[in-house]
């Protein structure tokens, strides 16, 4: 703890590039893990979902992204050469990249997504060594809230469908569904509301659990791919093969640069939590290369690009442990998990309906942070007309999709959902009159975005101990 921190009474328990005891390492780093794992599975549950993909091929896209999540968390928290910004920070699979994927995917092939996705972070992080002032004129914050909200609408659908039993499910709409999704809902919201600490960090995982209990005591589970599965299983690389379609390739790049925005305020989130400071221009360098680096890695293993996970944030301020060591830990229990086939092949035959209640709240937080955003941002006739634009075009086309089935696929892939959100919103920014020109360093913007991610981690964490570290 420093002197600057003991004068303004903040308790901590491990400090940023403290280690703590065996024991404790231990304890920390399951935690983070546990907070981690329901961060990953999202992603690929939704896309095996969407795709209609069967138990077996489900399970290799949940260990895929277990796998590459935990050693991306290691690399970037412990760090390994030139990677890695040493700082508290797990890795996950993005939302961002869902809908996305269930456009591509039937189009070009999961092999073709694959190759846009590797494409894309490479040109992300070349973008971001030689443009990286610009980006945030480019992307100011009220683009990032308008794709937060069309993201969060979006994935509120994909949790609803899952309610009701799962698209093109022959029990889909069946009472039994959606009654037991709201028991799941009804147990994360409850515990999101009284729980405390690690009760309330690990709400919906906890739900999770609990809803998966209740399928399992009225039949609806298929236990038979769980038994059939080893205990021990090394990942498949590219799996599905891959290939560099150049309509998927431009849209995966449009919506991967906005990732790279929203990892720049994740971290200062970090280190304003951590050590109370904006993170330094190393930090953001190593931390955005690094990003980089994995969603290539992430794309040879089967996995979406990968993100900063912000629910550790929370559970942080919860713990007071801010040790890089507990995150690398968690990030080698999450590798383990990855490979374990059986493992994953009990989160492949998770009902439909236990996974959409679970995640229903998380995404309207997606959605409400969005908004929250664009209220924070600075309102003039022309951002209005911007986000006017531009959510007219990613709501109104995702909503009807078919009104573009006589164009060609890529015309229909770039107006839909977040990429029309984005491409609309980046588009109007740049050639309506009026924009900023004066270019900022994005380490101090981030900054700004950081301290906002990190009061948002004190709400949804309920604790007023972060909040506390934040405004100290």
């Amino acid at each position: 703890m420093s002197e600057k921190q003991e004068k303004k009474g903040i308790k901590r328990g491990y400090g940023m590039n403290e280690r703590p005891r065996a024991g404790e390492l231990g304890a920390f780093g399951l935690q983070h893990a546990l907070i981690i794992l329901f961060q990953t599975l999202p992603a690929p549950l939704l896309i095996a979902g969407g795709l209609g993909l069967d138990v077996v091929e489900t399970s290799i896209l949940i260990a895929s992204a277990l796998f590459v999540s935990g050693i991306c968390t290691f690399i970037q928290s412990f760090g390994v050469g030139p990677l890695g910004a040493r700082i508290p920070m797990v890795m996950v699979g993005s939302f961002v990249f869902i809908a996305p994927a269930l456009l591509i995917i039937p189009e070009s092939g999961f092999g073709g997504y694959m190759g846009a996705c590797i494409v894309a972070a490479i040109i992300c992080g070349v973008v971001f060594v030689l443009f990286s002032d610009w980006l945030k004129v480019i992307f100011p914050s009220f683009v990032s809230g308008a794709v937060l909200l069309v993201l969060g609408t979006g994935l509120i659908g994909n949790a609803l469908a899952n309610c009701a039993g799962g698209n093109g499910a022959a029990s889909f709409g069946e009472p039994v569904n959606l009654m037991l999704a709201c028991i799941t809902f009804a147990i994360v919201l409850v515990l999101s509301v009284f729980g405390k600490g690690f009760v309330k960090g690990a709400a919906p995982l906890i739900g999770m659990a609990a809803g998966f209990t209740v399928s399992v005591v009225l039949g609806m589970v298929d236990f038979s791919a769980v038994s059939e599965a080893g205990w021990v299983g090394l990942p498949q690389p590219l799996h599905w093969g891959i290939s560099f379609p150049l309509e998927a390739c431009i849209v995966i790049t449009l919506v991967a640069v906005c990732g790279v925005v929203e990892i720049l305020g994740t971290t200062s989130a970090t280190t304003t939590v951590a050590e109370n400071r904006l993170a330094t221009p190393d930090e953001t360098r190593r931390t955005v290369l690094t990003q980089s680096v994995t969603s290539v890695f992430a794309g040879l293993f089967n996995a979406v690009p990968t993100i900063s996970g912000s629910a550790n944030i929370g559970l942080m301020g919860i713990t007071r442990v801010y040790s890089r060591y507990a995150v690398s830990v968690a990030g080698g229990v999450v590798l383990l998990m990855g490979l374990c086939p059986k493992l994953s092949a009990v989160f492949s035959v998770i009902p439909a309906p236990v996974f959409g209640g679970a995640v229903l709240m998380m995404f309207g937080t997606i959605l409400v942070n969005g908004m929250k955003i664009i209220m924070e941002s600075e309102q003039t006739p022309r951002t209005q007309t911007i986000l006017a634009v531009a959510l007219a075009i990613g709501i109104g086309f995702n909503a009807v999709p078919g009104a573009l089935d006589q164009f060609p696929f890529w015309v229909s892939t770039m107006l839909c959902g977040v990429p029309g959100t984005a491409f609309a919103a980046v588009i109007l920014n740049v050639v309506l009159p009026g924009r900023n020109l004066k270019r900022q360093p994005l380490v101090q913007k981030a900054g700004l975005a950081g301290e906002a991610d990190a009061e948002q981690s004190a709400e949804v964490s309920g604790d007023d101990d972060l909040a506390a570290v934040r405004q100290g």
